[in-house]
């Protein structure tokens, strides 16, 4: 039968050397803090058992007391690991396990009865595995049957360490060898540990996957949508098929104006921080309704369903009228920076993203020809500018909503000559 002191420093050799490897993959990118949070944890865990096989050779209370509370804080740091896949906090309540051990070491029949002291361990080893399995069925880090299959493997060794210190409670033994299903919880472990770390390395693989289709799809410099992360994102909102969203599919495509001066007079880098304001600008403004992204250059798009046009105009408008009235902070001082907007809509059932980009940029063409600073739209095959209160109105602008009232009237003679009509026959 293995010694079980062996068997410790085996278990804690494995340990720290899990934590070497999850140490050296978060020193390569020190983004990754869920990998930080388990290396701490396994180290900790690692620490902690190794001390407790050092009893005999270093003080009781550091291969007691101290080793202990050491290896149950594992669970605070798997926690916060946990935790930072989706950018939380890690909760107060996954100091549990170690706080546990430390009030059960203030109770001296605790303290002065060894059965009893490896009960105790087990119940924070089972109170921390009950937190786990809780922190990872309630995240949203993976999918839900992943995230299902690694908290039912926790709660399964929960359960069996809670059975182990019940174990131990009622016939408490006078070795570390003679305590109750040792080798039974001992089996689970390894067994739960193992099966953990494939599911988690799995996860692991999905998130890297999704990470990477992320930054294929995303600008480096804004850190919006890219040209491929809209055409994307055109297809998944036109394959939205529920009653309630509107029936119409709007492009915006933005160019900033006189962007080259900028560039020449101020250099590149006045140049990246105004594109970086603007998609901060863009990206907030059109928010849940749609998606932004550049296009490239100083080219930038907008794709989102819409009841009307008039909808569409107010939110180009809207971010217009913002830029305009923004200083930019730059290396060589603030700056002012226009834009020009071109808008198309087509129904979401025939909708078309070449068609609309290439109505669009009509649209776009047409709000620079006019003087740039201006949004224009393609309605049929006319395309007009949208009057501002920032400045002057011009001969080809229309009034969206009085263009919708002149409609109205319209119908209205028409059914009130109709009406003549019949009554004069």
């Amino acid at each position: 039968m293995l010694d079980i002191k062996t068997g410790f420093i085996l278990w804690s050799v494995q340990a720290l050397t899990v934590a070497g490897l999850l140490a050296a993959v978060w020193l390569h990118d020190r983004s990754q803090r869920h990998y930080a949070g388990w290396s701490a944890g396994f180290a900790a865990h690692g620490m902690g058992v190794a001390l407790v096989a050092l009893r005999g050779h270093i003080p009781d209370f550091i291969s007691i007391e101290f080793a202990n509370t050491l290896a149950l804080s594992c669970f605070f740091f798997w926690a916060y690991g946990l935790r930072q896949f989706d950018g939380r906090s890690v909760p107060a309540y996954a100091a549990v396990p170690a706080l546990l051990w430390i009030a059960g070491m203030l109770l001296p029949p605790i303290h002065d009865n060894l059965g009893y002291r490896v009960a105790l361990y087990n119940f924070g080893a089972s109170a921390g595995f009950f937190i786990l399995a809780r922190i990872a069925y309630t995240g949203q880090f993976s999918s839900r049957k992943r995230r299902g299959w690694i908290s039912g493997i926790w709660c399964m060794q929960a359960v069996s360490s809670l059975a182990g210190g019940i174990a131990n409670c009622l016939s408490p033994p006078q070795t570390l060898q003679g305590a109750q299903i040792f080798g039974f919880t001992g089996i689970v472990a390894i067994f739960c540990f193992v099966s953990s770390l494939l599911i988690g390395a799995r996860i692991l693989m999905d998130r890297s996957e999704l990470r990477l289709q992320q930054l294929v799809r995303t600008d480096p410099l804004t850190g919006v949508l890219n040209r491929r992360g809209i055409i994307d994102a055109f297809d998944e909102i036109r394959a939205t098929t529920l009653a309630t969203q509107p029936p119409l599919m709007a492009l915006l495509l933005f160019d900033l104006d006189h962007f080259k001066q900028i560039n020449d007079l101020h250099g590149h880098q006045a140049g990246d921080c105004v594109l970086m304001a603007f998609s901060q600008i863009g990206q907030k403004a059109i928010g849940a309704k749609g998606v932004f992204g550049r296009s490239g250059g100083e080219e930038f798009s907008a794709v989102l369903r819409i009841g009307d046009v008039r909808e569409a105009a107010r939110l180009a408008e809207a971010i217009r009228q913002q830029l305009a009235q923004t200083k930019i902070d730059t290396p060589k001082g603030s700056v002012q920076v226009t834009v020009s907007i071109g808008i198309s809509v087509m129904p979401v059932r025939s909708a078309d993203l070449d068609q609309l980009m290439s109505g669009a940029d009509r649209a776009l063409y047409k709000a620079k020809a006019a003087g740039r600073n201006r949004t224009a739209v393609l309605r049929g095959d006319a395309i007009a500018c949208i009057p501002a209160a920032d400045r002057a109105g011009t001969a080809d602008e229309i009034d969206l909503d009085a263009d919708r009232q002149v409609s109205a009237l319209r119908r209205v003679v028409g059914l009130t000559s109709g009406d003549r009509g019949t009554a004069a026959t």
